[in-house]
């Protein structure tokens, strides 16, 4: 594996002028990394690197956004500003097919000679085309590959019926093999569909990719409750950047993508243990347009090391959350959304939820309840946010509605002291 790595490293220092600089800047060579600790010499880069040098500084030589295969991605800004990428569209699909690899239950998807037909309900920063109005035609939706991408308003709980309406009609018309989606979106249809006694059903065998942001046992609950047993429904772990990065096998557990990257977790500059949590750093491997080496996602998780009874090869990873979500506590530690997400559960009784630590470090949790919401839900929940969350200071609310961020996604956890400590 580590031969592969010293390629890419060869290969971005001397087709891209951006690696090359940032290389020479560090008084590096390619030939001065000869093995994982020589490795761990290069600073690691950045999207800040990327938005600033995108495009001549980072596609190879040779490339342009117009070759041929090249398919071009805008990030949501969920970190700050939008990241504009691109991907060769082979790249995507090997990194696609391994990841998916895990879960038997998507193997019916990719039959030979066949493609399968897709609609994405997503944020509309997270689409490649218009959709958050609601009034563009399905054609004006429909992407070069031909996925077809659903209309939903940029504030998620301020769809109107009628535009919710539409996304039931275009599922149905257009009969898809498989939903990608935002699974808080998901969630949301869910409900509307129970509400106006609408399902979501097709043809074909219809299976779920869930991506964008963090699945929570919340969403999870409602899709599955919505859809059934029948449905495949599998996490995905990815960036628009890169592509699939991970998947979750049909056991349940999140596997990280370590034949088309070279992966590291690292914690203050160094590799953490299985069982601690690390940043994750990747490094494409035989990437011809946009190689990046050590490259920081923003994103933690823990490393298990142990196997999964699935039988993949992919090392198994807990999913913890971005650093600017984690919840700053008094006593220096952090809580990841991740933990907050394991202490809510699936809270039958509760419909959405948000926590919010604002710049002073207190904590503020709101929930949107159903109809089997009871005192003893909400006080048990209390108890274990107050012990999840001591010392700092934090409360419980009741509401009826809850605001995305700014970039359209809805974030489960958000810590405005994180995002102003984080450079």
């Amino acid at each position: 594996m580590f031969d592969a790595v010293r390629e890419e490293i060869a290969y971005a220092f001397d087709r891209t002028v951006f690696f090359r600089n940032h290389m020479e800047a560090n008084a590096l060579r390619p030939e001065d990394i000869r093995s994982a600790e020589d490795f761990q010499r290069i600073p690691p880069t950045s999207k800040s690197h990327y938005r600033r040098n995108f495009p001549a500084g980072v596609l190879a030589k040779g490339y342009t956004l117009n070759s041929p295969h090249v398919m071009r991605f805008q990030s949501s800004g969920t970190s700050g500003d939008r990241l504009n990428s691109a991907i060769l569209a082979y790249d995507l699909t090997r990194r696609q097919a391994t990841a998916l690899g895990v879960n038997p239950r998507f193997n019916e998807l990719w039959r030979p000679g066949t493609r399968p037909r897709i609609c994405r309900f997503a944020p509309p920063n997270c689409s490649d085309v218009e959709c958050a109005t609601g009034f563009s035609s399905m054609a004006d939706r429909t992407l070069p590959d031909g996925t077809l991408v659903l209309t939903v308003a940029h504030d998620l709980l301020a769809t109107p019926e009628w535009q919710v309406v539409k996304a039931f009609d275009e599922i149905e018309a257009y009969q898809p093999d498989l939903l990608v989606v935002d699974s808080t979106h998901l969630a949301f249809l869910a409900r509307w569909g129970r509400r106006l006694g609408r399902t979501i059903t097709s043809p074909s065998k219809l299976h779920v990719v869930s991506g964008y942001t963090l699945m929570t046992r919340v969403a999870r609950r409602q899709v599955e409750d919505f859809l059934g047993d029948a449905v495949p429904i599998g996490d995905m772990i990815g960036m628009s950047e890169l592509g699939y990065l991970g998947f979750e096998c049909h056991l349940g557990n999140r596997h990280i993508n370590n034949k088309d990257f070279y992966v590291e977790f690292v914690r203050d500059g160094k590799p953490v243990a299985d069982g601690e949590m690390g940043e994750l750093y990747i490094t494409t491997l035989d990437d011809g347009l946009v190689p990046r080496i050590r490259y920081a996602t923003g994103d933690h998780f823990t490393p298990l090391g142990d196997t999964c009874g699935c039988g993949t090869e992919l090392p198994r990873v807990r999913i913890e959350g971005r650093a600017t979500h984690m919840v700053r506590l008094l006593d220096g530690r952090v809580v990841t959304p991740g933990e907050v997400d394991a202490v809510v559960g699936d809270a039958p009784w509760m419909d959405l939820y948000k926590l919010e630590q604002d710049p002073t470090g207190a904590c503020t949790f709101r929930y949107i309840a159903n109809l089997t919401a009871r005192d003893d839900d909400v006080t048990a929940l209390e108890k274990r946010l107050t012990e999840l969350l001591g010392p700092n200071p934090s409360r419980v609310e009741a509401v009826d509605y809850i605001a995305c961020e700014r970039s359209g996604k809805f974030q489960s956890c958000v810590s405005r002291l994180a995002a102003e400590e984080t450079p």
